[in-house]
């Protein structure tokens, strides 16, 4: 006991300092205060504490608030014009959603994530946007304002329409895509289907590889498959969506193969061979005709505005007056021109070979 009773003293004396640092230091009712003091020192301590709790909570609301401002900031600009559309005019956008058919498909197609409804808003809100940067355009050049707003009302119809058919290009622009990729692809294929390898794992290989367009819509085969569609059912499905006939006569071939037997390997670099073969002929005819469109090019982008200026200079000088306004030769030359210039531009890409 003569041992003990000091480290046991040692311990109480050690517990007491570590409560006495530790503990919170709080408000406590004076003892043999009256009931009023003491109800005052309660009334206290509850608003304290209430106060407390208001900060928590105004903490948690201002955390919340910047984290969503944070998720909305990550996501794109057309996502974000989509919604704040939908917001103020959901009304008519459901209205627009019901009319226009095949937006669905054309969605599709393009392989644009976006519900039909957000993107019929991001179509108005383009639109929007264009209208007012056509009237301020036509302001600033001290246009009439009854021309400035049928500048907006076109720009509006514009900005709209071009949305509208903005799937039906970015499809285009995939077909080419998936058409050019397509003769490196069956060779990447055949030579694995030679090697004894599937035609699922060669599918596989080709989603994998860096093949573009063509890769993704692999990738897409597969996990249809993978969700229970069947090979055939697949392979149809990325026919239809394509619309190529490249595209098709691929599909058809397999399909056979696979069905009444075959060599699928030679067939698919005897197809890639044919494709490249077709794409060289049809480079050969586009630098011809690249050639003959060079000259007009140059002489309408810049021969003929140099022209059209002196014209209206030396026209001036003789009737001694200006015969063209000034807004009239700012339209001309800002728009007119350039829009024959795009218009050429046009031609040349639609005429390059596939």
């Amino acid at each position: 006991m003569g041992i003990l009773s000091p480290i046991t003293s040692f311990l109480e004396r050690l517990g007491g300092k570590t409560i006495e640092v530790t503990e919170k230091p709080l408000k406590k009712i004076p003892r043999g205060a009256s009931v009023q003091e003491r109800l005052r020192t309660l009334k206290k301590l509850q608003e304290e504490v209430q106060k407390e709790k208001t900060e928590e909570e105004r903490e948690r609301e201002i955390e919340e608030v910047l984290e969503w401002r944070k998720e909305e900031l990550q996501k794109p600009f057309s996502e974000r014009l989509a919604d704040a559309v939908l917001r103020h005019f959901h009304g008519p956008v459901r209205s627009l959603t019901n009319s226009l058919k095949g937006l669905d498909e054309d969605l599709y197609r393009a392989s644009i994530l976006m519900p039909k409804e957000k993107y019929v808003a991001l179509m108005l809100g383009v639109a929007i946007f264009a209208g007012i940067f056509g009237f301020l355009f036509a302001y600033l050049l001290y246009m009439p304002l009854d021309t400035s707003l049928l500048v907006a009302l076109l720009g509006f119809m514009g900005g709209f329409m071009y949305m509208r058919y903005y799937p039906k290009m970015v499809w285009k622009r995939r077909v080419v895509e998936v058409e050019r990729a397509l003769p490196y692809a069956l060779r990447h294929m055949g030579s694995l289907l030679g090697a004894g390898v599937g035609i699922a794992e060669a599918m596989l290989s080709v989603a994998k590889a860096d093949y573009g367009a063509l890769s993704e819509e692999f990738d897409l085969m597969i996990r249809d498959m993978r969700t229970g569609s069947s090979f055939e059912d697949a392979l149809s499905k990325f026919e239809e969506k394509m619309g190529s006939e490249n595209v098709s006569r691929v599909v058809k071939q397999i399909l056979r193969a696979v069905k009444f037997g075959g060599n699928l390997s030679d067939i698919l670099y005897k197809m890639a061979e044919d494709f490249s073969f077709e794409y060289r002929m049809k480079l050969v005819e586009y630098v011809q005709k690249v050639n003959g469109i060079s000259f007009i090019y140059m002489f309408l982008t810049i021969v003929m505005p140099t022209m059209f200026v002196i014209g209206i200079l030396a026209g001036s000088v003789m009737a001694q007056q200006l015969i063209m306004p000034p807004e009239t030769l700012a339209i001309i030359l800002l728009f007119a021109f350039p829009s024959l210039s795009l218009i050429i531009v046009n031609m040349i890409k639609r005429g390059e070979p596939r």
